[in-house]
């Protein structure tokens, strides 16, 4: 063997179409190029005079490079990759990268292997170039500064992933990313020791990056997300989660400066305001998950305004809302969108508690096709909102309503009938709604999971009507639902043969002795409201 650059491509793409970034090869590379690639000396070989001495060549050794990589490529498994590379030289020309493109570290000792066969100078293949796929997840906090930043040899790395690895600081960080110049995703969540600095030199060196997560970085502020915005144009899925120091400049310039945004999470970022959600819709007409639970400032100002005729209502002043939201809501105008948000399929809304019908009535009147609603803690809505949203009609899948105590039957009702293709529906603490609503959701023929804990109306006959009509159902929680007895729910288990979570927390007839034996130990989250 002789040492060159394999003509293998890694299926980490910049683009959607992986096919597309397979058929690509160091053969097809610009004339500036001066490395001589094994798929160019393949490929000069061709023309040589055969000798009629030599046996046949047998057809695989015939095919060009490009489509021996195409073919390679189907082989999922490192140890059949690892064999064709022991087939012939031609093959290990056109295997070697696939088997390095993303090498997996179960154990830090795999990587401490890695890294000594990167620093060898007697290397057969230019090994660190192929590498464009790193994921320490497993590894989390055993990952130092001093192990990371001898991976800035890998100069071609595409994807890195460093799920809370809380170990690797702006150090390592710096001695890196800015050598990556082809990044097009990065997760750093839980990575708590990063700040704006390794973000500033991330965002100057890597214009093609279209996938940052961010999730508990305590430490950044709007420096981070404004050199981003600055520098990577095609930015399409920013997660900001638990990221709190952000505001409405930092969301701001995102929103108009990425037009391609398709996701953004916010969540727990408590001094986002309408201000910067408005940005969100006006330009981010592409967008298809937004995340903003716990942006606690959100008002219905934040979104699209109800598409009927504008009467003045004297303000209401909320005793509990900040001052700042409040007197924010009253100078921003009705927001009137030019064009529909016909891409969004995921809204998250949780603990937006000042939002009221009027939001959710804008939000499906420009979003009609949206598959996931999360509207928990939202507890001003009532009736009017449920009966906006069954404008979703089928597009509806996952619709969570917990804490909505202002909803009543009538529109669970008019819900069921409306958006048929429901597969799962949280109800918790809706303290108004009675069996009925029960025996409307039963009817749901896709229904897997519904959440009905401390609907406290609720008796032994919404228990039958889900069992008798439901034989689809997996998850069914009726914790502290008082009125619901052993005999209700044995008849649940006989007619449910799908069913893989019942949980019956708090109801009296349960919390007899014999029957605390099949109980588990609650979950470290759980907690009784």
């Amino acid at each position: 063997m002789f040492r060159s650059v394999s003509p293998a491509q890694s299926t980490t793409s910049t683009s959607d179409n992986e096919e597309e970034d397979y058929n690509k090869s160091a053969y097809f590379a610009s004339s500036e190029t001066c490395l001589i690639t094994p798929a160019q000396w393949s490929s000069g070989s061709h023309h040589l005079i055969p000798n009629p001495t030599e046996p046949p060549r047998s057809p695989a050794s015939r095919l060009p490079p490009e489509i021996l990589i195409h073919i390679l490529k189907h082989l999922h498994l490192p140890r059949d990759v690892y064999h064709a590379l022991l087939v012939s030289r031609t093959w290990c020309q056109c295997s070697v990268e696939l088997l390095w493109h993303r090498p997996n570290f179960s154990r830090l000792s795999t990587l401490l292997k890695v890294m000594r066969v990167l620093s060898r100078h007697d290397q057969t293949f230019p090994y660190a170039t192929f590498i464009r796929r790193l994921n320490f997840l497993s590894l989390g906090g055993e990952l130092s500064d001093a192990v990371f930043s001898r991976l800035a040899q890998c100069v071609r790395l595409e994807r890195l992933t460093l799920i809370n690895c809380n170990a690797v600081s702006d150090d390592g960080l710096t001695r890196v990313l800015p050598y990556c110049p082809n990044l097009v995703a990065l997760d750093l969540t839980g990575v708590t020791e990063v700040t704006d600095t390794s973000i500033v030199a991330l965002a100057s060196s890597t214009k093609k990056l279209q996938g940052i997560n961010l999730g508990g970085c305590k430490k950044l502020t709007d420096a981070s997300v404004l050199a981003l915005a600055a520098n990577c144009p095609y930015l399409r899925r920013v997660k900001l989660g638990n990221v709190e120091l952000i505001t409405d400049e930092a969301v701001t310039a995102l929103a108009k400066s990425c037009p391609l945004l398709l996701e953004i999470d916010l969540n727990n970022c408590k001094l986002i305001t309408d201000t910067s959600i408005r940005e969100v819709w006006t330009h981010s007409t592409q967008m298809r998950e937004m995340r903003l639970s716990y942006c606690v400032e959100v008002t219905d100002a934040a979104f699209p305004a109800p598409p009927r005729p504008e009467v003045f209502i004297a303000p209401v002043i909320n005793p509990f809302s900040s001052s700042t939201s409040a007197v924010m809501a009253e100078k921003l105008p009705p927001l009137r969108l030019s064009s529909p948000f016909d891409h969004l399929r995921m809204l998250d809304l949780t603990a937006c508690s000042q939002i009221t019908d009027d939001a959710i009535e804008g939000i499906t009147s420009v979003a009609p096709k949206i598959r996931n609603l999360v509207l928990a803690k939202c507890t001003q809505l009532t009736d009017r909102a449920v009966e906006n949203i069954c404008k979703l009609g089928k597009n509806l899948h996952y619709l969570h309503l917990g804490h909505a105590s202002g909803i009543t039957d009538r529109s669970i009702r008019c819900l069921a009938r409306s958006c048929t293709r429901l597969r799962y529906i949280d109800l918790a603490n809706c303290v108004e709604l009675t069996d009925m609503s029960v025996f409307e959701l039963s009817s749901l023929q896709k229904l897997r999971r519904i959440g009905l804990v401390r609907v406290a109306n609720l008796t032994d006959q919404a228990v039958y009507a889900l069992g008798e009509r439901h034989a689809t159902l997996e998850r069914i929680h009726l914790s502290y639902c008082d009125q619901i007895t052993v005999l209700a729910i044995h008849f649940l288990l006989q007619k449910l043969p799908k069913l893989t979570h019942l949980s019956l927390t708090g109801i009296p007839a349960f919390r007899r002795p014999e029957l605390q034996q099949f109980c588990r130990e609650p979950p470290s989250e759980f907690n009784t409201s």
